[in-house]
């Protein structure tokens, strides 16, 4: 297995953004003059000025979906931080645990992100600004809070690199955009992929790392398992032995077929 459950279900959620995003701006860019709802639709739509209300249902659409994308990110964070082998794994990375100074989600992403190999630093940067445009979005006037002047400093050693690498990226004007409040469908876009790509590569980390712990670690997670405890209680079989097999690959499905026979032969 290549991916967490975590990080698939943050997939399911948010992996085709892009391309919603881009489907919705292109059907809304193509909006004939004298259009009208399908009446299968039920819904009344009279829109005085028909460019006016594209450019503001473009804008809704795409502010939504950083907000959408921020919530499953919290969600992922969350999830693989509570996750009993994530702990095991004594890396003191907590992201649901606050910082002793100016604490806030996008500031605790970027903490996380700092020791996860593979993860370039401008990928969790945007990703920060992206968690504190989030909140100005959902708490508007109440929310100032943005990326220190030293990291807006390293991004913009970047702009090129970005520029280049990244579909024409323009990171200074997306730095403004911000303080404006003015996202825009590239940026949001942009924005999400370098979450994305973050997201995997934590996913990555904690895979190949919970692979070398040791068979005493698997096990106190089983025998602290009710189900697995049931399984073990059954009289001495074949058919035993198999569904504890199976139920090990469930309890523990990012461990190779080797390991999980391992451990299910401790069990007879």
């Amino acid at each position: 297995m290549t991916e967490t459950k975590y990080l698939k279900f943050f997939l399911n959620e948010i992996g085709y953004s892009v391309h919603n995003l881009n489907t919705i701006a292109v059907a809304l860019s193509n909006l004939p003059a004298n259009s009208v709802p399908n009446p299968e639709l039920n819904i009344k739509w009279e829109p005085k000025n028909l460019e006016k209300s594209c450019i503001a249902a473009r804008r809704f659409a795409v502010r939504s979906s950083l907000v959408f994308a921020v919530e499953a990110l919290f969600e992922y964070m969350s999830n693989i931080s509570d996750d009993e082998l994530w702990k095991k794994l004594n890396f003191d990375l907590d992201f649901k645990k606050k910082l002793s100074t100016n604490d806030s989600k996008a500031r605790r992403f970027s903490e996380f992100c700092k020791s996860i190999p593979g993860i370039e630093k401008e990928w969790y940067l945007l990703v920060e600004l992206m968690c504190h445009w989030r909140n100005q979005i959902v708490h508007a006037s109440t929310s100032n809070a943005g990326l220190s002047s030293s990291d807006k400093r390293f991004l913009e050693t970047k702009i090129s690199f970005l520029y280049d690498n990244f579909y024409h990226f323009d990171v200074m004007k997306t730095l403004e955009d911000y303080d404006a409040d003015k996202v825009t469908l590239k940026e949001a876009t942009t924005l999400i992929t370098f979450l994305i790509k973050c997201c995997r590569k934590i996913d990555e980390h904690y895979i190949s790392s919970i692979s070398g712990l040791s068979n005493q670690v698997y096990s106190e997670v089983l025998d602290n398992d009710d189900q697995f405890n049931l399984l073990k209680k059954q009289v001495g079989s074949a058919k035993r032995n198999r569904q504890i097999k199976k139920y090990i690959g469930v309890k523990l499905p990012y461990l190779s077929a080797e390991k999980i026979t391992m451990l299910a032969n401790e069990y007879k």
